[in-house]
C-alpha cells in the first residue's frame, strides 16, 4: 500500500486503554509489530498516515521506525503491514 505519513500528528494522544498508538496498532490488528512497515528496521512508533493516490482520507496507524517516522508528507512510500483506521 502506498501511503503519506501525517506530519505533526505527536499531539493526538492514543484512544483511551491503550499505551500508545503502537499498542492500538498491535491490539486492533492483533499483531506484534516487530518491524518498521516500510524498511524493516525495529517498530518503534504507531505512526499516523494516509493512503496515497485515494479519495479515502482517514487517518490510519501502521508500525514505522523512527527514521521513517519522519519522513516528509509531501513524499509517497510503500509499507507492507496492515493499516488500522483511527477511528472505525
Amino acid at each position: 500500500m502506498l501511503v503519506k505519513n501525517l506530519n505533526g500528528t505527536a499531539d493526538n494522544k492514543a484512544p483511551y486503554g491503550y499505551i500508545s498508538w503502537l499498542d492500538f496498532w498491535e491490539k486492533k490488528s492483533g499483531k506484534k509489530a516487530h518491524e518498521c512497515a516500510h524498511c524493516r528496521a525495529k517498530a518503534k512508533v504507531g505512526a499516523h498516515v494516509q493512503k496515497a493516490f485515494m479519495e479515502d482520507r482517514r487517518w490510519f496507524i501502521v508500525p514505522l521506525c523512527e527514521k521513517c517516522n519522519k519522513t516528509p508528507s509531501s513524499d509517497v512510500f510503500a509499507v507492507y503491514e496492515e493499516l488500522v483506521p483511527v477511528r472505525d
